[in-house]
């Protein structure tokens, strides 16, 4: 029982990690280069890095509040009634979101595909000529 409350929240947390990808997707779908743009200030970082340690903390506040509901959960038949209740309507919220996303998620998957063999293509003719200019030793 609390191996399906334990899946259930974890497909909150990825779905709850997959808003910074439909943000993304929002604002044009571009994805920006991070070695591109210019050095932050100390400030910026600071503060960025001061966010990191809060999303830590509330993460793991999260993880401890899951494990008590799990413990609370796996002890109250009543409890586990609602939580298997919750689970069926998230597993089918979930599978709604990834059928109504399956266009999308396909597109950026064949586009992800496409780039990585025009890479590995590149990188085979690199090596080619490579070894085609190396001069061969008797």
């Amino acid at each position: 029982m609390s191996s399906r409350f334990a899946f259930v929240a974890g497909a909150l947390l990825t779905s709850l990690a997959a808003l910074p990808l439909s943000a993304q997707q929002s604002t044009g779908g571009a994805l920006r280069d991070t070695a591109a743009t210019k050095p932050q200030s100390s400030r910026t970082t600071t503060s960025s890095d001061s966010a990191l340690v809060e999303l830590g903390r509330a993460i793991s506040v999260l993880a401890t509040t899951v494990q008590t509901v799990v413990q609370e959960t796996a002890k109250n038949p009543e409890m586990r009634a609602a939580a298997v209740q919750t689970a069926g309507k998230a597993v089918s919220l979930a599978q709604r979101t990834l059928e109504e996303n399956r266009g999308e998620l396909e597109r950026l998957l064949a586009e992800a595909s496409r780039k990585l063999a025009a890479a590995e293509a590149a990188e085979r003719a690199k090596a080619a000529e490579k070894s085609k200019a190396a001069p061969t030793k008797p």
